[in-house]
């Protein structure tokens, strides 16, 4: 059956702000009942382990246990079947919303969960604290902490799919594969070109920020860039000066040089990187002075303050329709210039005010009197971001659009 599509809110403004309480609301309301069914499960399957051990490292478990599920099932499974395959078969079962969007997001969730499984899964043969097993019904305290470390690490897989993945679409623009091969082989092309830089960089700066790896009795690894927060910081920067171009920019300033692949994305991915170093350099002369975080490392300010205004660019891109349009600014030029200041100055606002409240959202920091894990002060905007990137790429923008009958 095919349908129009008409929006409910015909102002690109109005539509976004009604889109950002939707949004809210779901947050609030969703984060808890993840929450709460996962720490159901995983406090069943663990509970010999959680005995042996105090409060503390019970809790941490199983807030590392919740943020996995999302990472995997939500954050990661939305970049490979939106970005890498373009939503291929999200209609073959029909068009109607929002039967359409619940299917795919259904789908979402479980190629997350069997991804997490065959991969972590494999490595677990060998690797202790991978081992499936000890990871989800530890029998021991220590098997426990063993797992908790496991668990951390492979949750933040999802920061080299977000850095090695998403350029290969914003800023390469699916290069070699587009154009050259039908849907959906030109997807698994990006896929697994991509994994292998993924798994890389996962290797280099993930497992040894959470594994305390020793040989002999010494340390076997180098903490990247001196902390996690501060690879947090990098990698928050530079998503932004790859992702920008690519969904409100314009495609600015990289096809002031070149817009012929590879080299736009050489380019590209080259002046984001240098520009990572450089503004997380000036970020931090310029934020260390503020204290947001009351004494957290300036770092993570800067990782937390980036990622919102990275999430105010998905936002104005997905909902705001990348307002204004052609229709208002002819000079694409003027555009990226007055979508770059909006979305810098809303993003910071943004931002500052997070920091704040944070730890009054029920996603944030305050669980409620429930006890269900809430995901901070970074992790905890993913929780805000994942609804609306789901409204628009699986939902068509339902219940903000209404389908009638041709």
């Amino acid at each position: 059956m095919e349908f129009n599509v008409e929006r409910r809110f015909k102002n690109p403004l109005v539509s976004g702000l009604v889109a950002v309480v939707i949004t809210f609301l779901i947050a609030c309301i969703g984060w808890p009942i993840w929450g709460l069914i996962v720490k159901g499960i995983i406090s069943s399957l663990a509970s010999v382990g959680l005995a042996q051990v105090d409060a503390a490292a019970a809790s941490q478990y199983i807030k590392d246990v919740t943020e996995g599920t999302f990472f995997w099932m939500s954050i990661n499974s939305w970049v490979w079947l939106t970005l890498l395959f373009g939503n291929y078969g999200k209609y073959a079962k029909g068009k109607k919303q929002p039967s359409a969007g619940l299917r795919y997001a259904a789908i979402a969730f479980s190629l997350g969960a069997v991804a997490m499984l065959v991969m972590i899964g494999f490595l677990g043969i060998w690797w202790k604290p991978f081992n499936l097993a000890t990871m989800f019904i530890p029998q021991t305290g220590a098997q426990v902490l063993l797992a908790t470390e496991g668990w951390a690490a492979a949750n933040f897989y999802a920061v080299p799919v977000l850095i090695c993945q998403i350029p290969i679409v914003s800023i390469f623009e699916k290069w070699p594969f587009a154009g050259k091969i039908a849907a959906p082989l030109d997807g698994f092309g990006v896929m697994m070109t991509t994994t292998v830089f993924a798994i890389l960089v996962w290797m280099a700066m993930v497992i040894p920020s959470f594994l305390k790896l020793q040989l002999g009795g010494e340390a076997a690894i180098i903490t990247p860039m001196g902390s996690w927060p501060s690879v947090l910081a990098f990698c928050q920067i530079f998503i932004f000066l790859f992702l920008f171009p690519g969904i409100g920019g314009e495609q600015y300033p990289y096809k002031l040089f070149t817009k012929r692949q590879p080299w736009k994305g050489l380019i590209g991915i080259s002046i984001s990187l240098v520009g990572a170093f450089v503004i997380r350099g000036i970020l931090r002369v310029v934020l260390k002075p503020m204290d947001l975080l009351n004494g957290q490392p300036v770092d993570l300010v800067i990782a937390s303050l980036v990622l919102s205004i990275v999430t105010t660019a998905l936002l104005w891109h997905h909902q705001f329709f990348d307002y204004p349009g052609e229709d208002k600014i002819k000079s694409s030029g003027s555009r990226f210039l007055i979508r770059l200041a909006i979305v810098l100055v809303v993003g910071t606002i943004m931002g500052l005010i997070w920091m704040k409240v944070y730890k009054m959202l029920p996603f944030g920091g305050n669980d409620m009197g429930l006890g269900y894990a809430t995901l901070g002060v970074i992790a905890g905007q993913f929780v805000f971001m994942m609804p609306f990137l789901y409204l628009n790429t699986f939902f068509d923008k339902w219940p903000l659009i209404k389908q009638v009958k041709k």
